[in-house]
């Protein structure tokens, strides 16, 4: 055997196959198709849209109360009665009525009707006699069903149970948008890990390659193999444990955005790149105010807690008017008629002729029941519900201060760190390099070669590793801050989604105070 030093210069150029990996996009899957798709086929947001149109059609029949309804009526009679054994008397009657009732928010009811009697005879022949009666009820509620707050209860609370509704939608996807974009930044993270991978084996694979053919040039010693061979195995390994991780996370990405198994199967790998945020670009958690303060105002699952806590004091407000004893004010103005004749003509003639003048009454109506425990057990439940609602938009409140300065504070820690992971790479690729130039001295082994180009693809692992849970950290401060999602414009619904909302810093504005 030749006694020189390993001529490894050769051997090196495959060693540092993993020095420089460039994470460049790829053709694939984007973020905002993934988005879209999920809004399109998610199960779970078409539940909850159902929702939302099960509270408008409780709007529609809340506000039926108001509806104007039309009625109308014909009879005809035909009553005979005898007078004696041998004779009768027969008198016909047409009976004809239109009206129209009307309920006005404020809770007077308006009825005014028009009805035509024409009374015939038939035995004597005398004639027809049409009497018409033309009448406009009114009823004032004075205590119970006084006033909107009464009156229109129902329809206002199904108001904010609209909104509220699509609140809930808004929030759903922002929940929905964090699981599976966290899934599409998992699944990036895994290829990113496995080509990591790839290209360590393939360099191992190559050094054991040459190495064979320098021990069959009698230039390196056959001893020499085994731990480049028991190095191939352990990278193998990990590109096998690789390949499985990314074909479970491609799996549970198909599984998230809705895809059948068929589908799931074409997914194709993401094409995004990981998000990129200048740790000095990130407030520390000390200045988490302002984010606080707009996810104070925007976020969706606070919003829809404060309409149904208003919802629920509209309603305590109609209870506690129920309370009260029913005492209605009715006023009935109106003229009559009476015209004889039998023809078409003088049947709507009293309507218009041989009027005396108008006649009208007023009435009190009063309804008083004695217990009213419906009305007491109703508004016992509303307090309770009130109640509920309060604690509800305190616990989600307090949630919020809480976890806003932590997601916060972990951007600004995983922007940091990635910043570490990135010197470090930088930093092991020079160590590689010089441990190339100790080798060629003399001064190194071939084992400590491989241990820096180990240490080398553990430092590119935790890169991937820092760019996922920056990338998580980010998504997670815009859900916390109620930023994921554009403005709905009032509507309360879904509104746009971009992708700059899922990978950057949410825009905040500090409150100016008065």
């Amino acid at each position: 055997m030749r006694n020189s030093r390993f001529p490894f210069t050769v051997l090196l150029l495959a060693i540092c196959g993993t020095v420089a990996m460039a994470q460049e996009p790829r053709p694939g899957l984007s973020l905002l198709e993934t988005v879209h798709t999920t809004l399109e086929r998610d199960p779970n947001l078409a539940v909850q849209q159902a929702r939302l149109e099960s509270a408008r059609g409780s709007l529609a029949i809340a506000s039926s109360q108001f509806d104007p309804v039309f009625t109308s009526g014909l009879t005809e009679v035909d009553d005979r009665t005898p007078l004696s054994s041998t004779a009768h008397q027969e008198i016909r009657t047409l009976q004809s009525t239109v009206g129209l009732s009307q309920q006005l928010r404020t809770g007077l009811s308006i009825e005014p009707q028009v009805g035509i009697v024409r009374s015939e005879d038939v035995t004597a022949g005398s004639g027809a006699a049409n009497a018409g009666t033309v009448t406009f009820r009114l009823r004032q509620p004075l205590l119970r069903g006084r006033g909107r707050t009464a009156t229109a209860a129902g329809e206002l609370s199904a108001q904010r149970e609209l909104v509220a509704a699509g609140l809930d939608v808004r929030h759903l996807t922002a929940q929905r948008l964090v699981t599976v974009v966290s899934q599409y930044w998992t699944v990036e993270a895994t290829a990113r890990n496995l080509d990591v991978l790839r290209a360590s084996e393939a360099s191992s694979r190559a050094l054991l390659e040459n190495t064979r053919k320098l021990i069959a040039a009698d230039q390196v010693p056959a001893a020499e193999v085994v731990q480049l061979e028991a190095n191939l195995a352990a990278k193998e390994s990990a590109r096998l444990g690789g390949e499985r991780q990314l074909f479970t996370a491609r799996q549970d990405l198909g599984r998230e955005i809705g895809l059948d198994g068929a589908e799931i199967a074409r997914l194709p790998l993401p094409a995004d790149p990981f998000p990129a945020v200048p740790p000095e670009a990130v407030p520390p958690a000390e200045g988490a105010g302002p984010f606080v303060a707009a996810a104070l105002r925007q976020r969706a699952d606070l919003r829809a807690a404060r309409e149904r806590q208003t919802e629920t004091e509209i309603l305590r407000r109609a209870a506690e008017n129920a309370l009260l004893p029913q005492l209605d004010l009715l006023f009935s103005p109106g003229y009559s008629g009476l015209v004889a004749g039998a023809d078409p003509a003088s049947f709507f003639s009293p309507l218009y002729r041989n009027v005396p003048g108008a006649s009208a009454s007023v009435a009190l109506s009063l309804a008083w029941p004695l217990f009213n425990r419906r009305a007491r057990g109703e508004l016992l439940q509303i307090d309770a519900s009130l109640r509920q609602n309060a604690l509800a938009v305190e616990l989600i409140a307090k949630a919020i201060g809480a976890n806003v300065p932590a997601a916060l504070d972990a951007v600004g820690r995983d922007a940091r760190q990635l910043d570490k992971a990135r010197e470090a790479e930088r930093l092991f690729e020079r160590a590689v390099v010089n441990e190339e130039k100790k080798l060629r001295a003399g001064t190194s082994t071939l084992l400590d070669v491989i241990s820096q180009q180990d240490r080398l693809t553990a430092a590119q692992q935790t890169v991937v590793s820092a760019q996922l849970a920056l990338a998580l950290s980010l998504l997670q401060l815009r859900f916390e801050t109620g930023t994921l999602i554009g403005e709905d414009g009032g509507t309360g619904e879904a509104g746009s989604v971009q992708v700059s909302r899922l990978t950057t810093l949410p825009q905040v504005q500090e409150e100016r105070t008065p």
